[in-house]
Order: structure tokens, then sequence, then C-alpha cells
């Protein structure tokens, strides 16, 4: 049985949304002990982050919410789980706090296969999760602001403690873990590393009391016709929670309102259909059916209400083929190819 997990987000975020489906299920007393037992990890999550020991009331909680609860989330990782890495996209926070809380911290960092690849990483025992952490030491990190490119702030690895608080921008950096360039390709090498040294990453991010926190990459911007500057992974991240959603992605380049594409999560919105007296064999009627599209309506307009204007999702789509490496929607590493969906939905979005 493994003692270290290595995955991506969508590993955790799928773990997470089984977990809470279960207890969504269960008896109203699981449900609250699930909750006391989860308040209770936070607080010893908090207390160990704050450098503080737990006080032996909350330490026996604790140790009373891993018998009751926790035990049976480590069990579904073999039970010997002491941590676990993620990588290769952002891990929303609301997931990330989550496991830590059920004692199975989740160690995230940041880097690109140009920095040998780490540039920042969450400190185990304080991390601060929505962010990448901490600089590492011997490298340097800065945020450049993209209207005029000027250094608005820079960190190194041996700064610590910061409480370095910045704008966004782009994340660029300097140190020995980062590439000479690219293998006979001096026009790609100039694009990416400029006449001072600096690599540039193509992702837009900002300080946050010394963490760093990413945005999104720069080429996912979204331009409306409005000219509002939208990043959609921030967005998207907001749903990924939604028992009832699988995948989601926004689209509006120059477009006047954001609109979703949704994945639903075929199994658990025909348990919801069943429990709301919906009873329809296809899952193309579930998806066309008026109380879905209702329920799904209210989920956007209750994002929406606290969102800035444009950045209201104002219309959605249903989609019934899963985003996947196999049909060329996604990366290896589970990213979303954006254009490509796009190009492919093109007419269901216009419609």
């Amino acid at each position: 049985h493994p003692t270290v997990l290595i995955s991506v987000p969508r590993v955790f975020e799928r773990a997470y949304n089984v977990i809470m489906k279960n207890v969504e299920e269960g008896s109203p007393t699981k449900k609250k002990i699930f909750a006391w037992a989860l308040a209770t990890g936070q607080k010893v999550a908090d207390a160990r982050g704050a450098g503080k020991k737990p006080n032996p009331i909350l330490t026996a909680q604790y140790t009373l919410a891993t018998k009751l609860v926790f035990s049976k989330i480590h069990q579904r990782f073999g039970g010997r789980v002491r941590f676990a890495i993620s990588g290769g996209a952002a891990l929303p926070a609301t997931i990330g706090n989550f496991f830590n809380a059920a004692g199975i911290p989740v160690i995230e960092g940041y880097g690109l296969t140009e920095t040998a690849p780490v540039l920042s990483i969450n400190p185990m025992n304080s991390p601060r999760y929505g962010t990448v952490g901490h600089v590492i030491p011997g490298v340097t990190v800065a945020i450049q602001r993209l209207s005029d490119n000027k250094i608005i702030g820079a960190l190194t690895g041996e700064d610590y403690p910061s409480n370095l608080t910045t704008e966004e921008g782009e994340i660029i950096c300097k140190g020995p873990n980062i590439m000479k360039g690219y293998w006979n390709n001096e026009k790609a090498t100039n694009e990416v590393i400029d006449a001072d040294g600096w690599f540039h990453t193509g992702d837009v991010g900002k300080f946050e009391e010394g963490y760093l926190r990413i945005t999104d990459r720069i080429k996912h911007m979204l331009v409306s016709k409005g000219g509002k500057n939208i990043y959609p992974g921030p967005i998207e991240d907001r749903f990924k929670t939604n028992q009832l959603v699988d995948q989601i992605i926004v689209i509006g380049e120059a477009r006047e309102f954001l609109t979703a594409l949704v994945v639903p999560n075929m199994e658990n919105l025909s348990a919801w259909a069943k429990s709301n007296g919906i009873s329809v064999e296809k899952p193309s009627d579930l998806i066309a059916h008026k109380i879905v599209l209702d329920e799904f309506t209210k989920v956007f307009r209750e994002y929406s209400k606290k969102a800035a204007s444009h950045e209201k999702i104002r219309d959605f789509r249903f989609i019934e083929e899963p985003f996947s490496v196999e049909n060329g929607m996604m990366t290896p590493t589970l990213k979303l190819k954006r254009k490509i969906i796009e190009q492919r939905y093109t007419d269901l979005i216009d419609r």
C-alpha cells in the first residue's frame, strides 16, 4: 500500500465528489458526524499551520474524528498514505483544505519543464490552498505588470518569512534551474528569455503574503466583445465541487457574454433526478428535462450574483461526451484543449 500519492487535481476532485456523494446519501446523524469531524480536522490543521500544538481536548476530538470518519477516507487510498502531491494544474482550494483536514495533506507545487521543474511549493505544515506556496531556495520569482512590463515584486527562497503582496502580472523567474534555451531554436528561446535573463512563464499570478497564487495562462485569457479581460480557470474552479458537474469550460472570446459548456455527472444527476420524481430512459432526455435545466440555471445564477458583471455566466449548454485525451479534447496531463473544444462546439454555443 502506498505511503505517498502523486497525481493530478482531477483524481483528487473525483475522490472528493465520491466522498461527498456518499455523505449526501447518508442519514442525518451521519451527516452531522461528518460535518463535526471535518470542522475538528480543520481546527487541527489551522493550529498546526500557525505553528501551535493542538490542545489536549482538540487532540482527543481529532482522534475520535479519525476513528469515525477520516480512517474511512484513508482506506480509499490504501490506508497508509501520509501525504499527497498534486501537479499539472491548479488544485481547487476547497479540495486541498478538505484532504488536509482529513489528515492527508496535499502538497502542491508550481513550475514548468523549462524550470526543471519546480519554482515554488506549499509548505507541509502551513499550506495555503488556492496558492502554490513559497518560492524555493536558490530561485527568484517576480511579478511583471502586463501593461508596462515593470517588475512590481520579487522573492527568493531565502526571503522568508515574507508578507509580500502584489497585484497581478506575468510570473517571471531566474535561477540555476532555468533552462539555457531551446535546442537549436534561438527564436523560441528569445521569446521566453528576455535581455535581462528573466524566463517568462506565460502564467498570470500574484503574491499574497509571500504565497504565490496562479490566476491562469496568459494564452487562456478571454477578451469579451466589450474589451474586458477574463481568466476562465478560476471561474471553472468554482463548479468543480458541484456534485452534478463532471467537467466544465467557459467560452467567451469576442462574445457579448460567457457561456458554459457542461458535462454533467450522469450518475449523480440520475440519482438527483430520481429523487425529484423525474423518470426518463435516455441521458439526452434527462439533460433536456425542464427541471434539470431549471436546477442548472439556479446554479449559475447563484454564482453570477457574486461575480463581476463581465464574469457572469449568462447561458450554458450540456455535452454528453466527456472531454478526454482519447477524443482529443484534453492533454495527457488532463488539461482542456480550449480552442479545439470551442471549435468543435461552436454551432452548439451559437444555437
